[in-house]
Formats: structure tokens, sequence, C-alpha cells
């Protein structure tokens, strides 16, 4: 078979303004994913109950939910370029809270969630329209493809560096590291353009056009996939660590071995995918992502806990290329209301994360942490809804 990646690469028109804005956010991911992974099992340690994690991350996706709208309305005022900004800032505290944790749990876990829900309210409404805007109707599916391929390699360093970072030292540590490079991600943004789009809705009509029953598939299908995300960040990594000894080297050199191979499944699917249909690519996806989650619930070695990340990789590089890709040609596709379009977005996956995360708070009371993967399995399914 012979390809022609670096030719058909070539020809994609990446746009300035969509390179700085995603080397911003590749840079900021580096920076959150060194960290990131390791998040539900530090906060599992300082807190000492999986019940205060979960109401941890409850509390960051409830406050989300409320606030976006509002944050969107200031949008409308600063512009996405300095909203984008202001998001970025305030990961300096954020970060800082994390290093500071140790000191008083419960007061810093409450300045950390509380600075987590102004970042994500000011960051990422702008970011998913400027992401819309700036690429191109006609090779979006490949242009993401790339982005999510260097996304990927950068993925791979990141949760090495965090596992011999605290095998050396400790989460504060790990926690200054990030912070420097988040700052240092601030750099690519400056470069964008100022570009002021304005949202419509008042507080109260972003609510009804949320519940309304034209927008109700979609709002299920991303409420599905919030659910399913949140189990991944917060379960899988607490599951994993204890059957790997709680060996943070061990959990860092595993994820970034199943993130090289994803991305070389990436670099030969990739092309492949992007002839498909992105809605069959979608249903295609959803079969592959339950029944990964599925065969999680009997994991118990090193091998299996390997053998079945990759599988779920597999199922993550059909599902996400497919969905992140009708995501920015629906909001593209909404024209004037594209900020609208994303506000829905945003607001239903952040519903999903609290019902899901409710749901299997109450599980945990009688079954196992596995429990969790089993509600993923069944919410999976509802991302068929999004066409």
């Amino acid at each position: 078979m012979h390809f022609h990646l670096v030719e058909d690469y070539k020809k994609l028109g990446f746009s300035q303004d969509l390179l700085s804005l995603w080397a911003g956010k590749l840079t900021l991911d580096f920076g959150l994913n060194i960290f990131g992974l390791f998040l539900p099992i530090f906060l599992y340690q300082e807190l000492g109950s999986i019940h205060a994690v979960i109401a941890w991350w409850i509390s960051i996706s409830f406050g989300y939910f409320f606030l976006v709208p509002w944050t969107a309305r200031v949008m409308n005022v600063i512009g996405l370029k300095a909203s984008l900004i202001i998001g970025v800032a305030l990961r300096v505290p954020y970060l800082y809270a994390f290093y500071k944790l140790p000191e008083d749990p419960v007061k810093y876990a409450i300045l950390s969630a509380f600075f987590l829900v102004a970042i994500r309210s000011f960051f990422w409404l702008p970011f998913q329209t400027d992401s819309a805007k700036f690429s191109s109707k006609k090779n979006r599916g490949k242009q993401f493809g790339v982005i999510f391929s260097a996304s990927s390699f950068l993925a791979i360093i990141a949760p090495v560096i965090g596992g011999f970072v605290l095998d050396k030292w400790d989460f504060g540590a790990l926690a200054l590291i990030a912070l420097i490079v988040c700052v240092i991600s601030i750099i690519p943004f400056a470069f964008l353009p100022t570009v002021k789009e304005e949202v419509t809705w008042k507080y109260t009509e972003t609510f009804k056009y949320l519940f309304h029953p034209f927008n109700r598939r979609m709002v299920i299908a991303y409420m599905s996939d919030g659910a399913g995300s949140t189990i991944n960040t917060l379960f899988w990594p607490l599951f994993i660590f204890s059957i790997l000894d709680e060996k943070f080297k061990s959990l860092g050199l595993l994820t970034g071995g199943i993130l090289l191979l994803g991305m070389v499944l990436r670099l030969f699917i990739g092309n492949i995918l992007d002839k498909i249909k992105k809605t069959k690519l979608v249903k295609i996806g959803t079969i592959l992502n339950s029944t990964a989650w599925l065969i999680k619930v009997v994991v118990g070695t090193a091998l299996q806990v390997f053998l079945s990340s990759l599988y779920h990789t597999l199922a993550s590089i059909v599902l996400r290329t497919s969905i992140e890709t009708l995501v920015y040609e629906k909001a593209a596709d909404r024209g004037h209301y594209i900020d609208e379009y994303t506000l829905i977005k945003e607001m239903a996956i952040h519903a999903g994360k609290v019902i899901s995360l409710i749901v299997i708070a109450l599980l945990l009371l009688v079954f196992p942490l596995q429990s969790a993967f089993i509600v993923a399995a069944v919410l999976a399914w509802f991302v068929i809804l999004l066409k």
C-alpha cells in the first residue's frame, strides 16, 4: 500500500491563526498532562476518601455549568483573545494551590476548584469558537488529524516526565513544573488576532435553548461524551495505580507506552478514517468504546491493563477524530450562532459529568471501583445520537 501522507498534509492550508491557537493549546496541554494523570491520585492521598475526590470533580463541572453562560457574555466585551489569556493566566493560582495542598488539603482543594471553574469558563468557549473559525472547511478532518497526532506525541512524554519527577521528588515539584510550562503557553496565544464574537442569548435564554427539543439529541450525546471522559480521567488512573503497586514511575511509563502505540496507530489509520463518513465513524467508535469499558471491568494485571488500554486507544482514535471533527463542522455551520452552539455543547458535557459522578458515588457505597466502568460502557452508546 502506498501512502501519500506528507504530500497530503502539505496541502492542508493551515492558517497562521490556527497554528498560533493550537501551539498555545498544545503547550498548555503538555504542562497539564505532566500533572493531570496523577491528579486524582494526589487528591485521594491528601483528602483520604474517594467520595471527597468525586465531590471535588462534581463541584467543578457544577460551577462551570452555571458560570459559563455569564462568562460568555463577558467575552462579548473583552473579546476571544483576552478571554483565552485570562483562562491561561488563572492556571498560576490553580497550580500553586496544589503546591500548597499538603499544608491544608480541604482549604487548598476548595481554592483549586474555584480557580479551575474560572479557568474553564474563560478558556473553553473562545478556544472552541476560534478552532472552528480558523480551520478549513475543506480540510478540517485532516487538519485536526495532524493536530491530534502532535498532541499525542506530547502526551507520550508528559506522563513519563511526571512519573520520574514523583519518583524523585513530590507533587509540589510537579505542580511547579506544570505551572512554568503553562505560563510559557501564553506566548503563542498573544499572536492571535483580536476577534470579537457576540453571544446573543441572555443568561436565562441559554438554559431555554439547552433544554429545547430541537437540541435534545445533541445534548444527550454530549452528556454521554462528558460522562465517559470524566470516568476515564478520574477512576481509571486510580484503578491502574493500585494494580501497579502504587508506583508512579511505572504508571507514567505504561501510559506513555500506550500513547506511543496509539500515535503509531493514528498515523496508519488516520488517512483511512478521513475517507469514511463521520457519522458512520461515530457508530463504529461507539461500539469499540463501549466494549473497551466492559473489558476494563475484568482487568487484574499490568499486562491486561496494557492490552485493554491499547484497545481503548484504538476506539478513542476512531471516536475522537470523528466527534471532534463533527463538533467543529457543526459549530462552523452555525455561522453567526457558532458561540451559542459551542456554549450548549460545553454545558451538556458538564451536565453529563455531574450526573454520572453522582450515580457512581452512590454505586461506590456498595460496589467496587469497576462499577464506574460499567456505567461508562452503558452511557457510551448515547454518543451515537450525535448527527
